[in-house]
């Protein structure tokens, strides 16, 4: 009887111990994934930091003389013994963004790979940095006439906005970027198709890249929770279209919006958007039908597509009340869409108040009238 009941103890050991190891060999197999994911997520950063990398290098390589590509040459590089890009240079850009050529750059980091597509494009002037509005095409961008513009600083009847189609300055691709995150006091990645933003107190004052996952995603920042009629902040995304809604006050007053100061820079003044989306940047003001009221943006704006304002307007006790927009800094498009001058012909004015020409927004790249030189155009990422 003891003989029996000492093996049904072995037994219920041996068991037990089967349980446990199975128990130990799944929980060290759940540290081991998570650990191999959070490696995976820095790589792939580190990858499409070091395909811009290849970017950069090959079109320094054009700029000062070091080489010329035809068409199929590729460079390589081992970038600091963290990873390798290969480039190679594509001549005519069959990419759809109208340049003259385009750079598919590949960074490769352990076994992950991300690609970047940069379109090339001839360079511009610096003096694009002097206007009220300066478009790659050139024009009022759907604003009423030319009495909506006031150049305070250089010649008001040249530095409206370029009559003739240019080049525009831009973003350096290496630091506006979502693997620089860093650079930056805040980072807000969103997922879907139509992700949102809210806008918080918190927020006020700060330098925020947010980022789409989805390459074609429109963004809404909704400014919903700010009462303020006066704030600092500046938005960076890379959405291919972000909707800014619900900006103003509640009380019908103006709304002033200055660019933020970055305290991971030296705390310089950076543009109030930074839109590296191929779509449309739309602000949306509304208004409580007291009276009239302005959307003030006090700064500078870029985007690679377009800006769209979009009015509130209504009767209010038999008075019909609008909402309006100014620009007290510089405004940069590179695919005008005609939609700047809003939904009413009056609309929007231009105002030029700061000299960006002597003061350039940071990490903005003009080439300094050299047409010789070459530049990247529009940015296309694949995960």
């Amino acid at each position: 009887m003891k003989k029996r009941k000492g093996q049904a103890l072995i037994i219920v050991v041996i068991i037990i111990a089967i349980i446990m190891a199975v128990f130990a060999n799944s929980y060290t197999t759940r540290l081991r994934y998570h650990a191999q994911e959070e490696t995976e997520i820095y790589q792939r950063e580190q990858a499409l930091y070091i395909a811009g990398i290849g970017v950069n290098q090959m079109i320094f390589n054009i700029n000062n003389g070091t080489t010329t590509y035809n068409d199929s040459d590729s460079i390589t590089n081992n970038v600091s013994n963290i990873g390798t890009y290969a480039t190679t240079y594509h001549t005519p850009d069959d990419s759809g963004y109208g340049g003259s050529a385009y750079i598919e750059s590949v960074g490769t980091v352990g076994e992950i790979s991300r690609k970047i597509f940069a379109s090339i494009q001839a360079g511009g002037s610096s003096d694009a940095f002097k206007y009220c509005l300066f478009t790659s095409t050139g024009g009022r961008d759907g604003i009423a006439d030319d009495s909506y513009f006031y150049n305070y600083i250089y010649d008001n009847n040249l530095y409206k906005y370029n009559a003739q189609s240019g080049t525009a300055p831009y973003p350096d691709p290496s630091f506006y970027s979502y693997a620089n995150g860093s650079a930056f006091e805040k980072v807000v990645t969103k997922k879907g198709k139509k992700p949102t933003y809210t806008i918080q107190s918190g927020d006020l004052g700060k330098v925020i890249f947010i980022h789409t996952k989805n390459k074609n995603a429109t963004l809404t920042v909704s400014f919903v929770n700010i009462y303020n009629k006066s704030y600092h902040l500046s938005v960076i995304t890379d959405a291919k279209n972000v909707v800014f809604d619900k900006m103003g006050p509640a009380d019908g007053n103006d709304t002033n919006w200055y660019g933020a100061e970055n305290s991971n820079d030296n705390n310089s003044v950076y543009p109030i958007l930074v839109h590296l989306g191929i779509g449309t940047a739309t602000f949306k003001f509304d208004h409580s039908y007291d009276d009239n009221t302005t959307l003030y943006l006090h700064g500078f704006i870029y985007t690679v597509g377009d800006i769209k304002m979009q009015y509130d307007t209504g009767w209010w006790f038999g008075n019909y009340t609008s909402s309006y927009g100014e620009f007290d800094g510089e405004v940069v498009e590179k695919n005008p869409q005609g939609n700047l001058g809003g939904d009413l012909s009056d609309g929007t004015t231009m105002n030029y108040v700061t000299d960006y020409y002597t003061n350039p927004p940071p990490h903005f790249i003009s080439l300094n009238g050299d047409v010789n030189k070459v530049f990247p155009g529009t940015f296309r990422e694949e995960y």
